[in-house]
């Protein structure tokens, strides 16, 4: 059992397409960091700092990094008494799983506390109630990836069951314009029925990336980033994004999409191309139709861990 811990849990991007609430993809960064030390009988935060901290709960009720360290007590079936120190790396509403990101590294953090006794499985359903507490609702692909990290497939949550890949050498441009967009929010306006013909092509589109994850073919895989369900009704929520996503591509990206439920974009590169111009395309755009924006070049990467811990 640790005395102190510190873990990182990473952004992810969910659906990358036609994937909604099935696929998602773990960052190299940003991330969230997390210590936590045994202190006291209540799970409490001492401070939350770093990007978007200021609209972070500090109330341990309503925070997810440590509604899921409750969730990881409740199923260890121990107590748990821990101080927590949150530090925003990951933008909060900005499409990168941030949220997920803060409950992944609290569940781990409450896990490692309590002598590491949840396997990942159980690690990812207490984020997902971590998240989902704060979100209006569990959804597993983007908790499921910020932990295993890679590329992950649920394909199935009662009983949960996914799969990973390890993906190849890719850049990935990301834009993120000042809009913040609730996840909640993003999945209110979601069509209650699809039609027929969208629904064949998402899961065409799909199994195409995977097949071509595990070919190593990443201009088969950017090809099919295309999202015909969630994305066409989302698109309006985001001024700029028709024109951003289309600026990636014509810079050379691969493919390009909406970033979970936006309002960020995101686009995939080879391992050996220049990434600058893509971003600065996207950039440009999102500010010629008047947001300002930022730009992230990462690739994939790990999922959370334990970067230090006293016993």
């Amino acid at each position: 059992m640790a005395r102190r811990v510190v873990v990182s849990a990473p952004a992810t991007i969910a659906n990358l397409g036609p994937g909604f609430d099935v696929f998602g993809l773990a960052l190299s960064e940003p991330a969230d960091v997390i210590e936590a030390r045994l202190e006291g009988s209540e799970i409490v935060i001492s401070s939350v700092s770093g990007v978007g901290s200021d609209r972070i709960p500090k109330d341990s009720s309503e925070n997810a990094a440590t509604i899921a360290a409750g969730k990881v007590a409740e199923l260890v079936g121990s107590e748990l008494g821990a101080e927590f120190v949150i530090k925003k790396g990951i933008r909060p509403r900005g499409g990168l799983g941030s949220s997920g990101a803060s409950s992944a590294a609290g569940a781990l953090a409450a896990s490692e506390l309590l002598g590491g006794k949840l396997d990942e499985g159980k690690l990812i359903e207490a984020a997902a109630y971590g998240e989902g507490q704060v979100s209006g609702g569990e959804h597993y692909d983007n908790v499921t990836a910020s932990i295993a990290g890679g590329f992950v497939i649920v394909a199935s949550t009662n009983p949960l069951e996914y799969f990973k890949l390890e993906p190849p050498a890719m850049k990935i441009v990301i834009a993120q314009p000042e809009i913040e967009l609730a996840t909640k929010n993003g999945r209110s306006i979601l069509p209650k029925e699809v039609n027929l013909k969208d629904a064949v092509a998402n899961v065409g589109r799909a199994s195409t990336m995977t097949a071509a994850l595990k070919g190593a073919d990443i201009k088969l895989f950017g090809k099919h980033m295309i999202d015909s369900i969630a994305e066409p009704v989302r698109a309006h929520m985001v001024k700029g994004f028709v024109e951003a996503r289309q600026a990636a591509l014509d810079a050379g990206a691969l493919g390009a999409a909406m970033a979970g439920a936006g309002p960020s974009v995101f686009a995939v590169m080879g391992p050996s191309e220049n990434p600058e111009g893509v971003a600065k395309a996207m950039k440009e755009s999102f500010e010629s139709a008047g947001s300002k924006c930022e730009t992230i070049i990462t690739s994939p990467g790990e999922g959370a861990k334990v970067l230090s811990k006293e016993e």
